[in-house]
């Protein structure tokens, strides 16, 4: 049990709520053959998992701009949305938290248009008090900006807030932020197997 009081909860998108690994493989993958670079293995990408979009064209889309890349994101995105899979107890978690008055945010290190097509998919977006994009701030996890937004918007102090993610790039970000982490299958302040674990920590 926490020794704070709970307001709100953050959620990470992408290897939290939604299981888009493939989808993202493959949108990867495509977009750097759009791009005329080499293509990485399954198990390179999933290394490069959860790292901020100027990582990527640092490592990989050499030359090529945040705007061309986050172009290409959601181009390709779209053709493989079909592979996109809820986690098991994710929409049952938020609606849980919502009747026990938790606010809730969703902030992730992918694209508005992304976010919107997943969450359109689910008709998960009526959970959120607050969602944020990799657009919505200039510095993208694992700084805590978008953290302290997300707190920001939702008139909560970061104390007062969880972050749940399965990235170290989450965990950081609400360390930073002065957050409570939680990781989902990775270690942070608690860690949790399933997304319905959460539950027992508030």
């Amino acid at each position: 049990m926490l020794k704070r009081e709970v307001k709100a909860i953050l959620f990470d998108m992408d290897g939290t709520l939604a299981n888009s690994l493939m989808a993202w493989y493959f949108t990867y993958n495509d977009s750097l053959k759009e791009f005329g670079f080499k293509k990485i293995s399954n198990g390179e990408f999933v290394k490069r998992f959860g790292n901020p979009i100027e990582k990527d064209i640092k490592d990989k889309f050499i030359g090529k701009t945040v705007i061309e890349v986050k172009s290409a994101f959601n181009r390709n995105f779209s053709k493989r949305l079909k592979l996109v899979k809820l986690m098991p107890g994710a929409e049952l978690t938020l609606k849980e938290l919502r009747k026990r008055n938790i606010k809730l945010a969703l902030i992730t290190g992918s694209t508005r248009k992304i976010t919107s097509g997943i969450l359109k998919k689910f008709n998960l977006k009526k959970y959120f008090g607050c969602i944020l994009g990799m657009e919505d701030v200039k510095r993208r996890k694992p700084a805590p900006d978008m953290v302290l937004k997300a707190c920001r918007l939702l008139k909560v102090k970061p104390q007062n807030a969880i972050i749940v993610g399965d990235t170290m790039n989450d965990i950081t970000a609400g360390k930073r932020a002065k957050c409570v982490t939680v990781g989902y299958k990775i270690k942070g302040d608690y860690i949790i197997e399933k997304l319905k674990d959460i539950l027992r920590i508030n």
